[in-house]
């Protein structure tokens, strides 16, 4: 590029010789004149190559600058014991398998607990509403004198219900609190600083997002007094508008499976956003930690010939592009 301007600048002074020398003729002064500006337009074009050019190294500057991080980062990377990263794999592993264990008792035992309460009761109000104390049969339908007695016996009976599963969901959310309050992130970030920039920059563990999110997932999404109620209302309010002259018992079955379900699923789903975030951060804290050990076996592979090898091959391309930048700054700093 800079032989490019050589040759421009050559032309140019000839241009320039010859309409001074008063001894040449006007055609060839009229040549000259015109050449001088397409010459002109030529070093312009030039330059403003050279400024772009500028632009699209500070790139591959930036790409050499990795390679290097990335290189000094080895030497960090095997410093780590791997007795203490395994020790780390093994309590997060300890972590992981009592979450997976409370979990399965929240889904197996505490969400049935509800389930058999909330079945339980509404036996009862059958019992006491529907059936022939006489006759020991069952009603097909409720009329007036006793509809109302069965829609305050319900609004009870769900008051109890709300109250006995939001006691369960707080207490086990809390020893899933307690459980995943073992985590620690110190040891890891220390881990992280020996990285290199780019693989910090793109590290899926935050400390100050995953103890908001745990807050809020666990502390306060959710913290209802009137949590089931909130869920029901769509159905409630259909069951009373359809039993608004009498509730017939088929009716009753009915309104009692779809609050169990919506009960069962909405209970699940308060349990499932809990516990997946929980084991998602320890299942990326395991894979950092088993990608960091590939990362060491890897490196350590290498021959300290390899090593210095790399370490040459990126300072020769660092002077190669340092060649080029003196090369641009010529042709932009020239006049």
């Amino acid at each position: 590029m800079n032989e490019f301007l050589k040759v421009f600048e050559s032309i140019t002074a000839s241009t320039i010789s010859v309409q001074n020398n008063p001894g040449e003729s006007s055609e060839l002064k009229q040549s000259a004149t015109e050449l001088n500006q397409s010459i002109q337009s030529c070093t312009e074009e030039l330059r403003q190559s050279a400024a772009r050019l500028k632009e699209l190294m500070e790139v591959s500057y930036k790409d050499l600058d990795h390679a290097e991080d990335v290189w000094n980062s080895k030497a960090r990377i095997m410093s780590v014991p791997k007795s203490e990263l395994w020790e780390q794999i093994g309590e997060l592993t300890a972590i992981d398998f009592r979450i997976r264990e409370l979990q399965n008792q929240c889904q197996t035992e505490v969400i049935q607990e509800i389930k058999s309460a909330w079945l339980n009761q509404c036996e009862q109000l059958k019992e006491t509403w529907f059936k022939d104390s006489k006759t020991g049969t069952y009603k097909k339908d409720l009329g007036y004198s006793d509809k109302d007695g069965m829609i305050q016996g319900l609004e009870k009976a769900i008051k109890v219900i709300n109250n006995k599963m939001i006691s369960l969901i707080n207490t086990n959310l809390d020893l899933l609190s307690e459980v995943i309050s073992d985590l620690s992130f110190d040891y890891i970030l220390n881990i992280i600083d020996l990285l290199d920039f780019k693989k910090k920059a793109n590290i899926a563990i935050n400390p100050s997002l995953y103890f908001y999110e745990k807050n809020y997932l666990i502390k306060i999404k959710g913290q209802s007094s009137n949590l089931m109620q909130e869920w029901i209302k769509p159905t409630w309010d259909s069951f009373l508008k359809e039993g608004s002259s009498l509730i017939k018992r088929e009716k009753f079955n009915d309104f009692v499976n779809d609050i169990k379900k919506i009960i069962l699923d909405n209970m699940a789903s308060r349990f499932n956003e809990c516990f997946d975030f929980a084991l998602t951060t320890t299942t990326n804290l395991i894979k950092f930690y088993n990608a960091f050990l590939e990362k060491q076996n890897r490196y350590e592979q290498e021959t300290p010939e390899q090593r210095e090898a790399e370490k040459a091959w990126i300072d020769q391309q660092r002077q190669k592009l340092d060649d080029i930048q003196k090369q641009i700054n010529i042709i932009l700093n020239q006049s």
